[in-house]
């Protein structure tokens, strides 16, 4: 079986499966390159983030880690053409990567960047291997969910952020929906090797960004020339 060298930890699987981690059942390739979620800097003092249970995400000064290299479970990737995640969708609030706190004293609107430490094999993203992020409302009404693949699955060399979870997803708090003070959002994490044009090149680390703000906007940025 083709193992992929570029990610570790996030669990394994027979081909073309679904596993959702937590299950210790660890079996791969070692690499040395991870997934990092941090605040961007004018967010700090609004959001807090909270690793779940997984064993698969720590904080450190801030800054959320994903373990994908198997320093903490003895196990060593992702395998190839499969499908792999972190987190329930089905149940995103008892099993979660890690939640997103509103601990400021406002109501905001949230959005998430993502963006690769190596841009090299980006080739418009359709079919190739994906990272992705999809964050839920389970909160006070009005409740939902957005996701968002990086590199997104288009075939264009741009990649849109993952959006505020209810309403339009961008836009400003004086909206109805908006992530209010003491809520909490919750985020499974997929990882997806197995497209028609996914190689074993493929490197899907990076840094993910969330951005708490009055208002956001879903403005797409250049994936093969990161802003970070």
């Amino acid at each position: 079986m083709h193992r992929r060298k570029y990610l570790a930890t996030l669990g394994s699987l027979a081909a073309g499966g679904i596993a959702a981690i937590g299950t210790g059942a660890f079996t791969s390739v070692s690499a040395d390159r991870a997934v990092s979620v941090q605040v961007a800097n004018d967010s700090n003092a609004f959001l807090g983030l909270v690793s779940g249970d997984t064993g698969l995400v720590k904080e450190s000064n801030g800054t959320l880690q994903i373990n994908l290299d198997g320093t903490d479970t003895g196990a060593s990737g992702v395998n190839f053409d499969a499908v792999t995640q972190i987190g329930s969708h089905e149940n995103p609030a008892n099993e979660h990567a890690f939640k997103i706190v509103n601990q400021g004293t406002q109501s905001l609107m949230l959005k998430m960047n993502y963006y690769f430490t190596d841009t090299d094999w980006l080739d418009g993203g359709a079919g190739q291997s994906f990272i992705n992020f999809t964050v839920y409302d389970t909160g006070d009404s009005p409740t939902g969910s957005s996701s968002q693949s990086f590199p997104i699955q288009n075939g264009y060399n741009k990649d849109y952020p993952l959006p505020h979870p209810t309403g339009s997803g961008f836009g400003s708090n004086t909206e109805d929906y908006r992530f209010n003070v003491g809520e909490e959002y919750y985020m499974v994490i997929t990882v997806d090797t197995s497209g028609p044009n996914a190689s074993l090149d493929d490197d899907l680390s990076g840094i993910g960004e969330l951005v708490a703000r009055q208002e956001t906007n879903g403005g797409g940025y250049d994936r093969t020339n990161p802003p970070i």
